[in-house]
């Protein structure tokens, strides 16, 4: 459901901060679209962020009204090149600049991958104005073995600061009410895809023709290397599967050489990297959007929402959020990582039993509809932000 403006809300203004730089990846694709629906809702949102490498932020907050501000003056907090007076100086300048722009608004929301964004702490409890959202894009476990003397000083300041913890699933969030996060701080709220942008359903497969999607950053654990392997065990007794990949990444030579080696260049397309706002019409290209990922690191992966959205059932796999989105044998099928026989079955449900097919295709998109569309979760987390306003824990 589209969001609708609401007056109450009007008067929220929000900054969204993402401390970490890793280049275009799904964190930034969220912020932007959460941006974009909570404008409907009424709610004024800034971006505050790093834009080398990841300049497609600011093209696209442009053109959709949401306001920007560049923190790329200093080093990037993510390059492990940089020295600790570096990294200090870095963090003295973004705290000074978040706490000025914290004063204009109501709600500072930091994204962080693993426990991050200590200058935005800094800035939220310097500034004593403004509540304090912290969304988790990476699970504890993942992140503890980075854990280092700033990660203690910022989760205790998240701990004693934060009014309100956010994870997409609620399993991940477990890992923090372990930690010694209140569950009143704590809120499950899952990543969500602006349904305006992925509006329609895709069409659905002539006989005997299936065309998968997997939108990913190329990098190992993702599972190109297993879809490929799945493609070479079907292509002969399915001339007409084919599979269309979206992303770019370190691994892309070794994707492209194991392409040819396994005679698979007629029925595997890559698109390499493509402007987000290109996807939509990609993804109509496919029936079946796939993500045979095992990833250290995987959260909660938009691409299988934004196929979905589109009325394109899923294949993923039974790690970290991808359970929660992918109902098995309803909205999708889920296997185990790394398990390319179980894969190429999944893949071979999709061609030869189409009854199954159109009912993943409409429940894949009435469960979208009903828990992932970005007008839902704006207004889950103006929710969030209301009460964190009422029940501020700034001292």
């Amino acid at each position: 459901m589209t969001c609708v403006k609401d007056a109450r809300l009007a008067s929220i203004r929000v900054l969204h901060y993402m401390p970490t730089n890793f280049g275009m990846t799904g964190v930034e694709t969220f912020i932007l679209q959460l941006c974009i629906a909570q404008k409907r809702l009424g709610i004024l949102s800034t971006i505050a962020i790093d834009l080398r490498s990841r300049e497609e932020v600011g093209t696209i907050a442009k053109e959709n009204g949401i306001a920007v501000f560049d923190l790329a003056e200093g080093e990037t907090l993510a390059s492990g090149r940089q020295g600790k007076l570096a990294k200090l100086l870095t963090r003295m300048r973004r705290a000074q600049a978040l706490r000025k722009l914290s004063q204009l608004h109501d709600v500072m929301h930091i994204h962080a991958v693993g426990i991050a964004g200590l200058e935005g702490f800094l800035a939220s409890w310097a500034s004593r104005r403004s509540a304090l959202i912290v969304t988790h894009h990476a699970t504890l476990s993942w992140y503890s073995k980075y854990w280092n003397a700033v990660s203690s000083i910022t989760f205790w300041l998240e701990r004693r600061h934060a009014d309100r913890v956010v994870f997409p699933y609620s399993a991940a969030a477990e890992e923090m009410i372990a930690r010694g996060i209140s569950r009143s701080q704590m809120t499950v709220i899952p990543f969500c895809v602006d349904e305006a942008a992925f509006e329609g359903v895709a069409r659905g497969p002539l006989p005997g023709e299936l065309t998968l999607i997997m939108s990913a950053r190329m990098f190992g654990g993702k599972g190109h290397m297993e879809l490929l392997g799945a493609m070479a065990q079907l292509h002969s007794q399915y001339p007409m599967l084919r599979a269309i990949l979206i992303g770019d990444g370190p691994t892309r030579p070794e994707i492209e050489a194991e392409i040819l080696r396994l005679d698979l260049s007629r029925v595997v397309e890559c698109r390499g990297r493509v402007d987000h706002r290109q996807v939509p019409e990609i993804m109509r290209a496919g029936q079946v959007v796939v993500l045979p990922s095992y990833m250290e690191g995987e959260m909660f992966p938009l691409c299988l929402l934004e196929g979905m959205a589109l009325g394109l059932p899923a294949i993923g796999t039974r790690i970290a959020g991808i359970p929660d989105i992918i109902v098995d044998g309803e909205t999708g099928i889920l296997v185990e990582p790394r398990d390319l026989t179980g894969l190429a079955r999944a893949i071979e449900k999709f061609l030869v039993d189409i009854d199954f097919l159109e009912r993943a295709r409409a429940s894949a998109q009435v469960r979208f509809q009903s828990r992932y569309g970005a007008g839902a979760v704006a207004r889950a987390y103006a929710e969030a932000y209301e009460a964190a306003q009422k029940g501020s824990r700034r001292v």
